[in-house]
């Protein structure tokens, strides 16, 4: 396909491939100084969906934001669809990864920028619904793009077939129970996304989508900071309370999640920590017209009404501000400051409570302030402190999520015996078994969440 016409771009080079075609390099027929990346859909033989492209694409061309990737132009061409989009100018994280785990500072750079994104999209009810590090692009001074929203939903793949499990490694748990897909859930993504990059490696492994699936609905990942001994416990408990399997436990929007970052920031800037944070790009109001231009009037030529005087002249702002200055300082040098001993010895209180604040407030108010003044005293004994406090997380939230009772139902022992089946490679008993369960059990209430795992197992499977 290349040097030829794809709609209005002409083909010049393939950057890029994946699960449902090449991306090119390509430039404009009408201006051939415009650039493209158009992805053409190889693998999408569905005529309907390639006739419904033009009108779903039409939300996504609204999203108008410095972190996502502007959708251009749609069509198809020789009975395939594709789509042009900006061409974004760095590297995606899918391939940054291959040289091994991201620094947590970039990661915590990347979240931001992508919460961001989301936020613009979700505000226009747009979803992406397949965020993974290969949609991630990060430009060489750091800028994120957001590749593909939206097309999820355009060319979701039949339920004969399985999702890939590069992208099935990101789904939410809650769609393996037939429940629609939500804002939260690319939150789930998202978090999803930034484990990988901390970590090197997706939260889950499997070697079927059925599998991955399982493993999404029942089991913990291992928590990043077990993987990554540097990571500070904030960004720890961040990424975790994304990826909860309850999404009611999530934050309840991109908004919240920035509000979030933005406080975990401001944390470890108090420890020290030196943080590059991407700035907020805003629209640009320097050349905005003014008021009566903007209401098509004229304005009248008067004699200018005197500046007002500059807040920081006035003396009943800058003698009382002067007092407090003085009085902070004074107060600075006289207050008494604790030992390392007193430091520690406030903390053990805090640590031995069971209530997970008291933890944060032991860090907070005494062992962090213990590890910043004192870094040569109690230095062994802080960091067990922390070993102490995430092995309890660890504990009470696998007791909460998934400790399972050893009495398992009829229709639970019926789908776990079809599970491991998959795993033996038997896939035929498998979809035996399954079958039998939702003939058997589909009328009864209490089994509903089994059935609706054995349905959605079977639309895994590869046809016979």
């Amino acid at each position: 396909m290349i040097g030829a016409r794809v709609g209005n771009w002409y083909v010049e080079a393939e950057i890029g491939r994946g699960a449902l075609g090449p991306v090119y390099r390509a430039r404009a027929f009408d201006d051939p100084a415009r650039t493209a990346a158009v992805k053409v859909f190889t693998e999408v033989r569905d005529p309907a969906a390639v006739q419904r492209l033009s009108a779903e694409l039409l939300p996504l061309q609204r999203l108008e934001h410095v972190n996502i990737v502007k959708a251009l132009d749609s069509g198809a061409h020789g009975g395939l669809a594709f789509v042009a989009w900006e061409l974004a100018d760095g590297t995606d994280c899918a391939k940054l990864l291959e040289s091994g785990r991201r620094p947590w500072a970039e990661v915590l750079g990347v979240a931001v920028q992508a919460a961001r994104a989301l936020k613009h999209a979700h505000n226009r009810n747009v979803l992406h619904r397949d965020l993974k590090p290969a949609h991630f692009v990060l430009a060489p001074d750091g800028t994120l793009k957001v590749l593909a929203f939206g097309l999820a939903k355009v060319f979701a793949p039949p339920h004969t077939h399985a999702p890939a499990i590069g992208s099935a490694a990101y789904l939410p748990p809650e769609l393996a129970s037939g429940k629609p897909f939500t804002r939260r859930g690319d939150l789930y993504a998202l978090g999803g996304v930034l484990y990988t990059l901390v970590t090197g490696r997706p939260p889950f492994a499997a070697n079927s989508v059925v599998e991955l699936m399982h493993k999404q609905c029942y089991t913990l990942p291992e928590r990043p900071a077990l993987l990554v001994p540097d990571l500070p416990p904030e960004l720890d408990e961040f990424v975790c309370a994304l990826l909860d399997k309850n999404p009611a436990r999530r934050p309840g929007s991109a908004a919240v999640v920035i509000e979030e970052l933005e406080r975990l920031r401001g944390k470890l800037e108090r420890k020290g920590e030196t943080i590059a944070w991407p700035a907020k790009v805003t629209p640009d109001t320097a050349e905005q017209p003014a008021l009566p231009a903007l209401l098509g009037g004229a304005s009248e030529a008067t004699d200018p009404a005197p500046p007002p005087r500059p807040l920081m002249k006035r003396p009943l702002v800058v003698v009382p501000l002067f007092l407090l200055a003085v009085g902070a300082l004074v107060l600075a040098f006289a207050w008494p400051r604790m030992s390392a001993d007193e430091l520690y010895a406030a903390a053990q209180p805090l640590l031995a409570s069971e209530n997970p604040d008291d933890w944060d407030a032991a860090f907070e108010k005494y062992l962090d302030p213990l590890a910043r003044k004192y870094p040569d005293q109690y230095k062994g004994e802080v960091a067990r402190a922390r070993e102490f406090v995430r092995d309890r997380r660890e504990l009470r939230r696998a007791l909460a999520e998934g400790a399972k009772p050893e009495t398992r139902t009829p229709a639970e022992r019926a789908y776990l015996r079809g599970l491991r089946l998959v795993r033996d490679g038997e896939t035929d008993a498998a979809r035996a078994a399954w079958e039998e369960l939702v003939r058997e059990h589909a009328p009864d209430d209490g089994a509903r969440r089994w059935v609706e795992l054995a349905r959605t197992a079977l639309r895994l499977l590869p046809p016979k």
